[in-house]
């Protein structure tokens, strides 16, 4: 009779091993098939309402004009306050989510939401230069072209803010561990300001 249990014990040790390797085997499968679900679903909707978020601030871009034109105030110094809340959405989650994320996602979605947002960044900046240097252009013969702060025009003021922007906006990008020279839109952000660079360093001077 002890020989009889004992094999019966042994019967379902070994039971018990085949189902927890096909459990193992059916969970393997199940992963793998549930992987592109959860990659389609990160990369589409998370993705997507982190670069919704982060894009909300843009609208401020417009505003940099605004606040130069015909108003007399001196030559800016700093980044504009919105510029560092352009990332923000994406620096918390991706705080929230270290160690957590689904290996099957990867670490490239964290550039993608940075080149799509420096995308329509640079969209709006180029735009907005566009409109100050018709403005200026329109302005040339006049007097009013330049104002008694600094000797610098609206229009220049507008350009140095810009740059200053977009010198923050680039440290954001490093601190989220994305090389920012490898962004497209940092880059077009970049030769698109580049020509306030020297009304950085004449201001600095003062």
């Amino acid at each position: 009779e002890n020989s009889l249990d004992r094999q019966s014990l042994q019967l379902e040790d070994k039971d018990l091993t085949e189902v927890r390797e096909l459990a193992a085997e059916v969970l393997k499968e199940s992963s793998q098939e549930i992987a592109p679900i959860i990659t389609k679903y990160w990369n589409e909707i998370i993705v997507g309402i982190l670069i919704s978020k982060c894009s909300g601030p843009l609208s401020a871009v417009k505003g940099v004009a605004a606040t130069y034109r015909m108003t007399n105030r001196p030559p800016p110094s700093m980044a504009s306050p919105f510029v560092s809340t352009i990332l923000r959405p994406l620096q918390e989650f991706a705080l929230s989510v270290t160690g957590k994320t689904p290996s099957q996602v990867g670490d490239d979605w964290t550039s993608f939401v940075i080149n799509a947002v420096a995308d329509k960044y640079s969209s709006a900046v180029e735009e907005l230069i566009e409109t100050v240097q018709r403005t200026e252009e329109a302005l040339k013969n006049r007097k009013a072209r330049r104002t008694a702060a600094g000797g610098m025009s609206d229009g220049e003021k507008v350009k140095l803010q810009l740059f200053l922007d977009y010198r923050e906006f680039k440290k954001n990008v490093e601190l989220v561990g994305v090389d920012a020279d490898s962004v497209d839109g940092v880059s077009k952000l970049c030769q698109l300001t580049k020509n306030a660079e020297s009304l950085y360093f004449q201001n600095q001077k003062k």
